[in-house]
C-alpha cells in the first residue's frame, strides 16, 4: 500500500558545529516484496540500524526512505559560505602574487566562477566528511514518527481496500450461487438430450432403442463425471477463510494469506469450467473468473 511520512528535528550541534535540519522521508508504494531504497549521510552502522528499524514496522512494498541535512541559520542558509569563500580569496590573493614573482600572467576570474568553484569544492569535500559522521542520538525517533505517519496513511488505505475486498468477494460469491442453480436439474437435461438424440440415432438406423435403464446409466456417469460439489464446498471454505482474515486485526502475512486463497479459488473456478456443459454455466464460470482476478489484483496491495 501507499503511504508517506516526514519528520524533522533541529541539530544545534550538526557538522562542524554548525545548526542543521534533520529530516526525514519515506514514501512507500505497492509492490509484492518488500525493497527498501535508502539513501543517508551516516556510516554503515547507522544504515543497518535503520533499515532493520524499518523492516520491524513494514514486510511488503518498496520503501524509499531519505534522511538529509539543511543547513540553518544566515551562514548556512544562503548560497555562500563566507568563512570557505575568504578561505579561496586569501588563496587567489597569493597565487596572484607568486605569479607576478615568476612573471606569469593569469587570467582574472568573475564572482560567478569564483561561486562555482567553492560550491564545486564543497561537494566534493563534503561526500568524504559525510561518511565519518556521526548520527545524533535521537535519529531513531524521527524515523518513528515519519513511520507511523506512513502506517497511519497505509491504515486508511488498508481500511478501504477491505471494504473493496469485501465487495468483490460478495460479486464472485453471487456469481457462484448463480452457478449452483444454475446446475440444478442438470440430470434431467442430460437425461432429456440423450434419450432424444439416441431415438434420433436409432430411427435412421432402423434399430430398436436401448431401455431406458442404459441411457439413465450413462447419465449417471456423466453427472458424476461433471460432478462440481466438492469444488463448491472448497470455495465456500475459502471465502469464509478470506472473510476471516479480513475482519481479524491487521497481522504481518494476512497478504500472503489472501494471495494463496485467491489462487486457491480461480483453481476451483476453472476446474468447475472444464466439467460443465451447459453455454449459460461457462457464461457464469468465465464471469467468475474476472471477479477471482480483480481479488488477486487487490491482494498484491495487503502486507
Amino acid at each position: 500500500m501507499t503511504g508517506f511520512g516526514v519528520a524533522s528535528r533541529a541539530w544545534e550541534e550538526g557538522p562542524g558545529g554548525r545548526p542543521h535540519q534533520l529530516v526525514v522521508e519515506l514514501r512507500g508504494v505497492n509492490q509484492r516484496f518488500r525493497e527498501l531504497k535508502l539513501r543517508q549521510p551516516f556510516g554503515p552502522a547507522t544504515e543497518q540500524a535503520i533499515r532493520r528499524r524499518i523492516e520491524e514496522r513494514i514486510g511488503r512494498g518498496r520503501i524509499d526512505a531519505a534522511i538529509f541535512l539543511q543547513r540553518q541559520g544566515d551562514e548556512g542558509a544562503g548560497l555562500v559560505d563566507p568563512i570557505r569563500l575568504r578561505e579561496v580569496l586569501k588563496a587567489v590573493q597569493a597565487a596572484a602574487e607568486i605569479s607576478a614573482q615568476e612573471g606569469v600572467e593569469v587570467s582574472s576570474f568573475n564572482a560567478l566562477e569564483l561561486l562555482s568553484f567553492v560550491g564545486s569544492h564543497a561537494r566534493s569535500s563534503g561526500a568524504a566528511a559525510e561518511a565519518s559522521l556521526a548520527a545524533p542520538p535521537w535519529l531513531i525517533e524521527e524515523l518513528d514518527a515519519a513511520l507511523e505517519q506512513l502506517l497511519e496513511m497505509r491504515r486508511v488505505e488498508g481500511a478501504a481496500l477491505a471494504q473493496a475486498l469485501g465487495e468483490l468477494i460478495d460479486t464472485f460469491e453471487g456469481q457462484v450461487a448463480a452457478l449452483r442453480e444454475g446446475l440444478a436439474g442438470e440430470g434431467d437435461r442430460l437425461l432429456a438430450r440423450l434419450t432424444e438424440r439416441v431415438s434420433a440415432l436409432c430411427e435412421r438406423a432402423g434399430t430398436e432403442a436401448p431401455e431406458p435403464s442404459r441411457l439413465v446409466q450413462e447419465v449417471a456417469l456423466l453427472i458424476q463425471r461433471g460432478d462440481v460439489e466438492e469444488e463448491l464446498a472448497r470455495i465456500a471454505s475459502h471465502l469464509a477463510q478470506m472473510r476471516g482474515v479480513i475482519a481479524a486485526p491487521a497481522a504481518v502475512g494476512d497478504g500472503k494469506t489472501l494471495d494463496f486463497l485467491a489462487q486457491e479459488l480461480f483453481r476451483e473456478i476453472t476446474t468447475i469450467g472444464s466439467k460443465i456443459t451447459s453455454h449459460r454455466g461457462s457464461g457464469l464460470v468465465i464471469a467468475a473468473k474476472g471477479s477471482v482476478e480483480r481479488i488477486r489484483e487487490q491482494v498484491q496491495n495487503v502486507e
